[in-house]
């Protein structure tokens, strides 16, 4: 039985870890940008014609997975660039999530990486205007050619052979995140404590619940508050 499987299987409040690097999904995990989303998405809804499915189908999924199901073929490249346009745009709102800037600055650049499933033009947008910059390796739905929650997101973000811990709030990305060999950490907020539960190693309320104890070139020691 390994350390993360005894680790699951107990009733301990608090599980701390020794990993090589953290990989972290960017909407819902590091930044909160639901209503720049659902803005840009009703505007696009309402020029296109067609109605985008309610319950936060977005979450966790490429646009061009979304939209290719929702317009037709010959729309589908002007769509995803008008899309990109609302998305990126510098009034969209977003808001750092609790936790997320306090824990990032105490990592250091080369054990830390973003898995999004955002365009690279709207999540370097979002980054920014939440003030957390661009880090040294950010993969984008532009990068990979199969999204979450294939594994091919989360592939191309390891930059370190040994242990991956990846944070994600969507049962789609813990998916991809498992599938690259990623120990999974979720986060409630998006989906439930017990939707997200069957897909990952750990379950925290938010980043406020991750601490870290040593981050150097041996490694991260963080502890991790769970949701039991």
């Amino acid at each position: 039985m390994t350390n993360v499987e005894n680790l699951r299987r107990s009733r301990q409040q608090i599980a701390t870890l020794h990993v090589d690097e953290l990989l972290f999904d960017m909407d819902g995990t590091l930044i909160d940008s639901i209503a720049a989303v659902e803005s840009a998405w009703s505007t696009l809804a309402k020029e296109e014609g067609v109605t985008v499915p309610s319950g936060g189908a977005f979450h966790g999924r490429t646009a061009v997975d979304l939209l290719g199901s929702l317009v037709v073929a010959e729309r589908l490249s002007a769509a995803l660039k008008r899309l990109e346009e609302l998305e990126s745009s510098p009034t969209a709102p977003v808001m750092t999530l609790p936790g997320a800037t306090e824990l990032l600055t105490r990592l250091p650049p080369n054990r830390w990486s973003i898995v999004t499933s955002a365009a690279r033009s709207v999540a370097e947008a979002r980054l920014t205007a939440a003030g957390l910059g661009i880090p040294a390796v950010l993969v984008t739905g532009d990068d990979v050619a199969r999204g979450k929650p294939d594994p091919a997101p989360y592939l191309a973000g390891r930059r370190h052979s040994g242990r991956a811990l990846a944070f994600e709030d969507t049962v789609a990305g813990l998916k991809s995140a498992r599938g690259a060999g990623c120990d999974t950490v979720a986060i409630v907020g998006t989906a439930t404590a017990e939707e997200l539960s069957p897909y990952a190693d750990f379950v925290v309320e938010s980043l406020v619940s991750v601490t870290v104890a040593s981050a150097d070139h041996e490694g991260i020691r963080i502890g991790l508050q769970l949701v039991l």
